[in-house]
């Protein structure tokens, strides 16, 4: 087993047992910038959250899902922004990815990623 597999294995294991603990389903692990794993799960009461396993970052801010079964919200971060930023966001997801999009207010600074299921 290669060093990468190996710390893949124990940040979901981790994360799983963080996710427990909290009282939350796991929707999966995604690799933000090939990089940046990241944990995202929804809780009872129907927020959904994206946190970075690595520091515990969270971007997705509890997101509520949409009839669409989108998950949007108002609150969502950026790592690479300053803390006090929020933006208006949008999760969508497929087979293999998660697509996130954010706009701050006004719509004058957007942002998307898609980040690849592990």
């Amino acid at each position: 087993m290669n060093k990468l597999t190996s710390t893949t294995i124990a940040l979901v294991l981790s994360a799983a047992s963080f996710a427990s603990s909290v009282s939350a389903e796991i929707i999966g692990v995604y690799l933000r910038n090939s990089e940046e794993f990241i944990l995202i799960r929804t809780t009872d009461e129907g927020m959904m959250y994206c946190t970075r396993v690595g520091d515990g970052f969270e971007m997705c801010d509890g997101v509520v899902e949409q009839d669409d079964g989108s998950w949007s919200g108002t609150q969502m971060k950026h790592p690479d922004m300053p803390s006090f930023m929020t933006f208006r966001g949008k999760v969508t997801f497929s087979e293999t990815e998660v697509s996130l999009e954010g706009c701050t207010t006004g719509n004058t600074q957007c942002e998307s990623e898609v980040w690849p299921k592990q």
